[in-house]
């Protein structure tokens, strides 16, 4: 049907235009994509979760953590968070010390 309908306006018209509409519709609008790109170049270290906090009010639900992830892969962005590593506790860095400085000693420094 869908190539009869084409080649029906075709000879007709001398042209073929796809009809839009199919497919899922998106849940954020430009704007919205504007703001996470925005949130996210602004701040390279940021969570998903704060971009989320981040994106302006709008008449739409929040985009989703999902979505956002989404709309930054598709203009080659990610959200990237820091690293979290447990801090170390003056007995660690004591350790730390000693160590470094019985390699410097061995080195003959």
């Amino acid at each position: 049907m869908v190539v009869a309908r084409c080649w029906q306006q075709w000879i007709t018209e001398g042209r073929v235009y796809r009809r839009g509409g199919s497919g899922r519709p998106r849940n954020t609008n430009d704007r919205e994509d504007r703001a996470i790109r925005r949130v996210a170049t602004s701040a390279p270290t940021t969570s998903l979760a704060s971009i989320q906090r981040h994106l302006p009010p709008s008449r739409h639900p929040v985009p989703s953590r999902e979505t956002i992830r989404r709309r930054l892969t598709e203009v080659g962005l990610r959200s990237r968070r820091l690293l979290r590593r447990l801090s170390l506790t003056p007995h660690h860095r004591q350790c730390r010390l000693d160590f470094f400085f019985a390699d410097l000693g061995q080195l003959g420094v």
